[in-house]
């Protein structure tokens, strides 16, 4: 098949990340791979077979200029798919998959009210989706979408050798936008209560973003106030990259909570939303089916951070003996070749729908 992927931003994040991965792994089961979005930091990541287009910023933030350049990429490639992610990209897809009589598969990754906003999207799309479970069943559009929806699950590339872990160290890895500073800032003061009683405790952070000189300013008054180097800043990093070290404890959901588990590190689910809890055996299915994000959580607050660090800690060697099972789990359910299987079976069946 012949396979366009429409993505606005590709710089560090968990929407990037996957369309990065899932498009490297698409070329490796022999399809053609089209992609089309800004020239980031992802492209080094790509597989040289995938047929990277840059898109200027100016083109990508607004609908009618990116309607004609996916218009014109499906024509001059004779496309078979567009399978579009985020909220214009989608939109932009629809209207040009309507004039090219080519379907349009969309990945919701975020909320439908923000990704599947436009009517268009919703009514125009040939199917939809879903990486969580939770995020389809609880949408207000969910009778008139769900015929055409599908939950796959992120994959990814599941790493050759598993990593040393490094004890009593926490590792946080996001977008430094405005949402996870927050988040950052309550790990933080967690961080700083815990480090009394656990003198080897550290946290890294890795990520990039615009408030990066923020979190900068944040980690160095804390480690002033701690008078020793216990959090660490480590920037944009590709975390399927080749791991010597590994941290013994991940915060995050989805990808990250995925990809931490498959490197063999215990995880807590938190994010800007929603506090979760160590991801146990007992406890694996409930959160793998809603995309490691604890759907019936608070959001996050230093005490309940400090709470799920101190539990974690005093049950520890109980967690970590969990961690060999855990990796073999995600290794079956969550490989990146799995999931691209999947995302081809829906591929084929808008295309055998339309022929």
């Amino acid at each position: 098949m012949r396979i366009l992927h429409i993505v606005t931003r590709f710089d560090y994040g968990g929407t990037e990340n996957h369309v990065r991965e899932l498009c490297n792994a698409l070329v490796s089961l022999n399809h053609n791979i089209f992609l089309a979005t800004q020239n980031s930091r992802q492209k080094k990541l790509l597989d040289e077979r995938v047929s990277f287009i840059g898109v200027s910023r100016w083109v990508s933030n607004l609908i009618i200029p990116q309607v004609a350049l996916i218009t014109y990429i499906v024509l001059r490639n004779k496309v078979d798919v567009i399978h579009a992610h985020q909220r214009l990209p989608i939109i932009s897809a629809c209207l040009a998959g309507f004039i090219c009589r080519v379907p349009v598969v969309a990945t919701v990754h975020g909320r439908v009210k923000h990704d599947l906003r436009s009517v268009i999207a919703r009514r125009l799309t040939s199917k939809i989706i879903f990486v969580s479970n939770q995020v389809l069943i609880v949408s207000r559009h969910y009778q008139s979408i769900r015929h055409k929806s599908v939950v796959i699950p992120n994959g990814i590339p599941i790493p050759e050798k598993l990593p040393t872990i490094e004890p009593f160290t926490i590792g946080y890895f996001s977008r430094i936008d405005t949402r996870h500073l927050e988040v950052i800032r309550c790990l933080v003061l967690a961080v700083e209560k815990l480090k009394a009683d656990y003198s080897s405790l550290k946290l890294v952070i890795f990520g990039d973003g615009k408030e990066f000189q923020h979190l900068k300013e944040l980690v160095s008054e804390a480690n002033t106030r701690l008078s020793d180097e216990v959090i660490l800043l480590r920037g944009y990093v590709n975390i399927q990259a080749t791991w010597n070290e590994f941290p013994e404890l991940i915060l995050g959901v989805g990808r990250v909570a995925i990809e931490a588990l498959a490197h063999g590190a215990s995880t807590i689910s938190i994010n800007y939303k929603r506090m979760g809890d160590t991801i146990t055996l007992d406890r694996y299915e409930e959160y793998a089916k809603n995309n490691f994000v604890n759907i019936t959580g608070d959001p996050p607050t230093p005490e309940m951070i400090y709470s799920q660090l101190k539990h974690y800690f005093e049950k520890r060697d109980d967690f970590r003996s969990q961690s060999k099972n855990l990796v073999r789990r995600v290794k079956n359910e969550f490989s990146i070749v799995s999931t691209a299987k999947m995302v081809v079976n829906a591929y084929s069946e808008v295309l055998n729908r339309n022929s």
